[in-house]
């Protein structure tokens, strides 16, 4: 026979074991923890940080989000939703539906890897992403990678260390 001790120690036990696993259940189905590789991002985002992504597919401009290219996870800087129409200058400054935009997060503008023509109607249920590092980021601005559908969006980054 166990004490009063001991069956208080099991149901302690068997109450973390059971919020452990529902834990891990929410973890895996609303989070996701990825380490982010590469300088598409920089100065936003630096080689080899851990990123925190809250997945969804509701995603606006300004959002950084990951997502599916080729088997491998992306991670860009979402610049316009889909039904909107994006144009780049040759001075790298981007206008959405003809208003040009703010980009603090961009040190240096560039039009860098670009193999598409603006101006460029991303279409619906897409968005256009581009890297913060435009001069070395692939991006939208290559037809291989394009506009990136609403399914292919794992979801918002929302925390980086």
């Amino acid at each position: 026979m166990l004490s009063t001790t001991g069956k208080k120690t099991i149901r302690i036990v068997l109450g973390l074991l059971v919020a452990g696993v529902l834990l891990l259940n929410v973890l895996t189905y609303a989070v996701s923890v990825v380490r982010y590789y590469g300088d598409g991002m920089e100065p936003t985002l630096q080689n080899g940080q851990i990123l925190v992504i809250v997945k969804t597919q509701d995603v606006s401009a300004g959002d950084i989000i990951a997502f599916y290219y080729n088997n491998k996870t992306l991670v860009r800087r979402v610049i316009c939703e889909g039904g909107k129409t994006i144009a780049l200058d040759q001075s790298g400054a981007v206008t959405v539906s003809g208003k040009a935009l703010d980009e603090p997060y961009v040190s240096i503008p560039s039009v860098g890897q670009c193999n598409i023509t603006f101006p460029y109607s991303v279409p619906r249920d897409h968005v256009f992403v581009m890297g913060d590092n435009r001069t070395v980021a692939m991006d939208s601005r290559l037809e291989a990678i394009g506009a990136i559908p609403e399914d292919r969006i794992i979801g918002k980054v929302v925390f980086a260390w």
